[in-house]
């Protein structure tokens, strides 16, 4: 039996945020299992698949040949393999990239849409997830597994988790957290990855972008010390030679309306606008701001002015809650 996702309703920032549970249709959940899944997850994905414990979760990305992501991915331990979430919108098209080889080794790669995925935020979340698993990640262990649930924390732009669950799972933390917390849908956690600087990919951006152009390098997304692994020799050239001019930045400001994934915005210069940018991600809040996920050159002022095109509103630049240098 499917579980029904959440009715929609306008998101909060996250300083304002009651405590919250999503459930997270817009990102989708896939595993590699079998005998060879370390070594192949390992030639095909930017991070360390060897260096991950079954306490951390960890960010990556998988490129083509000439380094451009095909996606980003949440990788994790499950269930005797390896679990990712990655958007909804290209899951079918990463797996059919990951895929190509994968008749050379002893591995099975499936998407799977038997398991929630949930997402708990706000306030207390702690405190309202605590009496219903038998413990709870955090800074020192950001995975836990608890039966059938993977949980996943973050700390982002304020502590946060993700759970990987079951249907009956999915129901009895719905019905312990239901008077207490407000429901929402992917939305919601889709405005606290834009708060948190953590790149958003959607099949509209898919195969665009280096690595290093959403700010994974500053994420720990990318290890310049595992080998080879599809796209690395164009990873490495943007690293060694300063090929990437490119990084992702975190906009908040006013427009009348919400930009889409892959769209530009325009950049003022004096009294001009100047196109400028790709739009990763956009979400409008209950108060009425709009926040945005883009991809720009890397010099840009502190103090520029933004807007979406041809908007009588302005953005401007939101700090990122890490430093852009290699994690």
């Amino acid at each position: 039996m499917a579980f029904t996702p959440f009715p929609p309703r306008q998101p909060s920032a996250s300083a304002r945020l009651p405590l919250t549970l999503m459930t997270l249709d817009d990102w989708a959940l896939s595993t590699i299992t079998g005998q060879d899944a370390e070594k192949y997850l390992q030639g095909q994905i930017t991070a360390d698949v060897s260096a991950l414990t079954d306490d951390r979760h960890l960010l990556a990305a998988h490129c083509d040949a000439k380094g451009k992501m095909w996606s980003n991915l949440r990788v994790f331990h499950r269930q005797g393999g390896y679990a990712w979430i990655e958007r909804r919108s290209l899951r079918d098209a990463q797996l059919t990239e990951l895929k190509k080889y994968a008749v050379f080794s002893k591995v099975a790669i499936a998407a799977d849409d038997e398991h929630v995925l949930l997402g708990v935020a706000g306030f207390q979340a702690r405190a309202a997830l605590a009496p219903l698993f038998s413990e709870l990640p955090g800074s020192d262990k950001p995975l836990v597994t608890d039966g059938a649930t993977s949980l996943l924390w973050f700390e982002h732009p304020a502590e946060r988790f993700l759970l990987v669950t079951d249907v009956a799972t999915a129901t009895r933390i719905t019905d312990a957290l239901r008077s207490d917390a407000q429901l929402n849908n992917s939305q919601q956690w889709l405005a606290l990855n834009i708060e948190a600087g953590l790149p958003v990919i959607d099949s509209a951006n898919s195969a665009q972008f280096i690595p290093q152009a959403t700010n994974l390098q500053a994420l720990g997304g990318i290890s310049f010390k595992k080998g080879c692994y599809t796209g690395q020799e164009m990873v490495a050239r943007a690293k060694f030679r300063g090929a990437n001019k490119r990084a992702l930045w975190y906009l908040a400001g006013k427009a009348s309306r919400v930009p889409q994934a892959g769209e530009d915005l325009e950049l003022k210069m004096g009294d001009n606008w100047r196109r400028t940018g790709t739009v990763l991600a956009a979400v409008q809040l209950d108060d009425g701001h709009l926040l945005v996920q883009v991809v720009m050159n890397n010099d840009m002022e502190p103090d520029s002015v933004f807007r979406v095109r041809d908007d009588a509103g302005t953005l401007s630049i939101v700090p990122l809650p890490y430093s852009l240098e290699e994690s």
